[in-house]
């Protein structure tokens, strides 16, 4: 704690600007800034590279002293304390300059001086209207603008009610790998340490074909425990949306009562939040989705093999997380009318058993009032 707060008094960079991140960010923003800026400058992914390994540890540091909020009051503290100075330091050097530069104006001669206080003279009156032709302008652009967003506005509102269909959907929802990825966590001990990349793929394959696994190991403050403990943070690429989606819905259950699935934890969108085209589906609820069951249970499901022990490369190499800027890579896919259907068929599934619960729920209550 001390070295912490040492770092938080006496840091020359800017731990904020280090994780590309706002003074006023959350304790989550800052986590996950500090997750994708640390797969950067992972010291695997640079050996040899002294300058790089050093950056990671201070981004480290920077994500300790800002994850601790007393540290981080000081660090702030320090902080504006220091731009304080820089802005005092900045304004006396103006000071210093334009008195320089008076000097040299009374120098030059009463002439010099009538003649440059014409020149500002004209050029503030041409700024002038220039900014006044500029507002006119400008004030034109918004008023037109205004006028074209309630005609779209008046068109919409005709539109709300019709449901978006499959076809409608599938051009404007290009899948990027980051909307087909789901996260979890599991500790790492003797109990999970054949959890490699080959085991967890094994396991979270019967959801769908998955792409790619990533795992990366940190220590987390866990509430009642004293030390930090160190956790595997698994990233699964899912080849489609529609198996990303099953995993998320159902591994909460299935955790519950599998024992392979029991030390998952932390289950879910790798974003931090559901895509779009998840959320625009589960608001559209469509009046019935008749044999639902039957398309469900005729679907093929994925064979599913126990996890070798053992076995895989494990964490040995951190894959790059450059993929998910999405845009350039092969393996963008775009939500096929097949994908859509198995959403909408889960979430009415999902709809169905919650009907269900509440109708049970309310049949005890009255059971128990008689």
């Amino acid at each position: 704690m001390d070295d912490l707060k040492s770092h938080a008094l006496n840091a020359s960079a800017d731990f904020y600007e280090l994780l590309g991140v706002d003074p006023t960010a959350s304790e989550s923003e800052v986590r996950r800034a500090y997750r994708k800026t640390a797969l950067k400058y992972h010291p695997d992914k640079n050996a040899g590279k002294p300058d790089v390994i050093e950056k990671f540890h201070l981004l480290q540091i920077a994500y300790d002293v800002l994850s601790d909020p007393s540290v981080k009051e000081l660090y702030d503290n320090a902080r504006r304390a220091r731009d304080e100075r820089k802005a005092r330091d900045a304004a006396y050097e103006g000071r210093r300059k334009w008195m320089k530069e008076d000097l040299e104006r009374r120098e030059s001669g009463a002439f010099k001086r009538k003649r440059d206080e014409a020149e500002e003279e004209e050029t503030f009156e041409r700024e002038l209207k220039r900014l006044a032709a500029d507002g006119a302008r400008r004030r034109k652009e918004r008023e037109e603008q205004l006028r074209a967003e309630m005609v779209a506005g008046e068109k919409d509102m005709t539109q709300d009610n019709a449901m978006p269909t499959p076809e409608a959907m599938t051009p404007n929802h290009h899948m990027q790998e980051i909307d087909r990825t789901i996260k979890v966590r599991f500790p790492k001990n003797e109990a999970t340490q054949y959890l490699d990349k080959a085991a967890v793929r094994s396991l979270f394959s019967r959801f769908g074909r998955v792409e790619e696994i990533i795992l990366l190991e940190r220590k987390i403050k866990v509430e009642g425990e004293k030390h930090r403990k160190p956790f595997i943070n698994a990233h699964i690429i899912y080849n489609s949306i529609a198996s990303a989606h099953a995993a998320v819905s159902d591994l909460p259950k299935i955790s519950k009562q599998e024992k392979d699935f029991e030390v998952f934890e932390q289950i879910g969108w790798g974003g931090g939040r559901e895509p779009d085209l998840i959320a625009q589906l589960s608001r559209s609820r469509p009046a019935k989705l008749e044999n639902s069951e039957t398309v469900i249970s005729n679907t093929p499901p994925l064979p599913v093999t126990p996890p070798a022990k053992g076995a895989g490369d494990g964490l040995r190499r951190v894959p790059s997380f450059a993929s998910f800027k999405g845009g350039n890579t092969p393996t963008t896919a775009t939500a096929s009318p097949h994908d859509i259907t198995m959403i909408r068929l889960k979430n009415a599934e999902r709809r169905r058993l919650e009907e269900q619960l509440r109708q049970e729920e309310a049949a005890a209550e009255e059971n128990s009032e008689a």
